[in-house]
């Protein structure tokens, strides 16, 4: 499995973003996340793929040299009614 977390109810952090994984284990008969980069609990995260490996559910699958020119990924918590 990966997905994106976004910086919800954290400092703010001035350096660029970077890449990191979060997994899921299935430990004691249930399904557990933990997130190495960030050691504390987070919230917000967004499923993007559920596979075994990479190869069932690449990030990007490329052929060639392609070149990522620009990314933006906004993540707002919606207001409780």
């Amino acid at each position: 499995m990966f997905g994106y977390l976004p910086d919800l109810d954290v400092p703010v952090d001035p350096n660029p973003m970077d890449f990191a994984a979060w997994m899921e284990v299935w430990l004691g008969n249930r399904w557990w996340t933990f997130d190495p980069r960030n050691n504390m609990g987070r919230k917000g995260r967004v499923v993007i793929g559920r596979g075994r490996d990479a190869s069932d559910v690449a990030m990007a699958t490329t052929f060639g040299g392609p070149f990522l020119r620009r990314m933006t990924v906004l993540a707002e918590e919606e207001p409780a009614e």
